[in-house]
């Protein structure tokens, strides 16, 4: 289910709706800032994470596997917010909220689990998808690095060879001067020499 349409249940817009539902397909960060202060004691503190034992590099590329990744770390597959968010989304968009989580709270209850199953749940996971983008970000920027390195090397071999171009137009206008001068003296000792010759005849 997008990240929108949970957000409704509990983020209410300024007039007091709740918030609408633009859809899925963005890729941008889930924007907290009407969130009720009530409520943002559940969002897990910023804190590093470590990646499970074992992942590659291959799995950080691409259309990532997360739960691939939960499985490595050894969360328990329980998949209570994936059930939970399944559930939410096939309830009516116009049910009150106290409504939708009331059913909420009877599903899990249903499934034999509680609240804090699904906020332990999203906790480990969560630490899991910010070890990913941590790991993510060290790869690329060690990357960036290493390649800004190489086209600062290649830009100095350009450079050294501009120089060298340069160098090669100077001396070839040094030996044109040169060769023009040699060749105004001896075009003028012909000259020269070819009139004497005329009167020598």
């Amino acid at each position: 289910m997008a990240w929108n349409k949970l957000k409704s249940l509990f983020v209410v817009s300024p007039d007091g709706s709740a918030a609408p539902d633009p859809g899925a397909g963005g890729e941008a960060a889930p924007d907290l800032s009407g969130l009720d202060p009530a409520l943002a004691k559940y969002l897990v503190p910023g804190a590093e994470a470590a990646l499970p034992e074992g992942t590659t590099s291959d799995q950080l590329t691409g259309s990532i596997d997360y739960q691939n990744l939960y499985d490595q770390a050894g969360i328990p597959n329980t998949d209570e917010v994936e059930a939970l968010e399944r559930f939410l989304g096939g309830l009516d968009n116009s049910l009150p909220q106290s409504s939708k989580l009331a059913a909420a709270k009877a599903f899990l209850g249903a499934i034999g689990k509680s609240p804090p199953d699904v906020l332990t749940d999203a906790e480990r996971k969560i630490r899991v998808v910010r070890a990913v983008e941590a790991q993510k970000r060290a790869e690329v920027d060690a990357t960036v690095a290493e390649l800004q390195a190489h086209i600062d090397d290649l830009q100095k071999q350009i450079d050294g060879k501009r120089a060298e171009m340069e160098t090669a137009r100077k001396d070839l206008e040094s030996v044109r001067g040169q060769c023009a001068t040699e060749e105004a003296r001896l075009q003028g000792a012909r000259v020269f020499f070819g009139a004497v010759d005329g009167i020598s005849r």
